[in-house]
């Protein structure tokens, strides 16, 4: 049957394409109350990493459970990393009047902190996913992962923003969004991921 057969790659792509928008969907209601954001986030990078290594599972009920396990080590980076990156955009929006050098360079300074500590949250998502650790550890070692592959770290964070930028251009992506706009490139960051982690996993087999 080639392409069309049932285990073919037609097959499996609409598949792959099937669990990524549920797990949008699932991502998208579980973070309604903000501060769930990061363990919404935690359990779809838990999830689209297990779709990178070829586990299969249940979509649904796995990622409850590791949305309910990562739960509060999620949310406390999240508020730490997200509070600060709120803050700061607000900073950059109080500051918009300023004119002149100083103004410009502190509002690009600021940018860039956000965007660093967006690159960070984006590791500590991963890290979090894959590894048991503690919340100090889990944030040091994201930061350790982005520094030490920071044309990587770079590549995940365009990923990531290129549903929003994409709603910039036009209104017309919001369903696209709406489908895989978290899912979608986070399954793209997962492969990476997935590769990243393969020598600390085996690590830990090891000990």
């Amino acid at each position: 049957m080639g392409i069309f057969a049932p285990d073919g790659k037609l097959a499996g792509f609409l598949n792959a394409l099937g669990n990524l928008i549920v797990l949008n969907i699932l991502t998208l209601i579980c973070s309604i109350p903000i501060f769930t954001f990061g363990a919404s986030m935690t359990a779809l990078y838990t999830m689209v990493m297990r779709m990178a290594r070829k586990e299969d599972g249940k979509i649904i009920s796995e990622y409850f459970k590791a949305f309910k396990a990562n739960f509060k080590p999620a949310t406390i980076l999240w508020l730490i990393f997200g509070g600060l990156i709120a803050f700061m955009t607000f900073d950059i929006w109080l500051l918009r009047s300023i004119t002149g050098t100083f103004g410009t360079v502190y509002r690009v300074i600021l940018f860039v902190i956000i965007l660093i500590f967006a690159m960070v949250l984006i590791h500590i998502f991963a890290v979090l996913a894959r590894f048991d650790n503690s919340i100090k550890n889990t944030a040091k070692n994201a930061l350790l992962f982005c520094v030490g592959k920071l044309p990587q770290a770079v590549l995940m964070l365009i990923l990531t923003l290129i549903p929003a930028i994409l709603l910039t251009v036009s209104y017309r992506f919001i369903s696209v969004d709406f489908l895989i706009g978290l899912s979608g490139p986070a399954y793209l960051a997962a492969i990476y991921f997935a590769d990243l982690f393969k020598a600390y996993e085996e690590e830990e087999t090891v000990e």
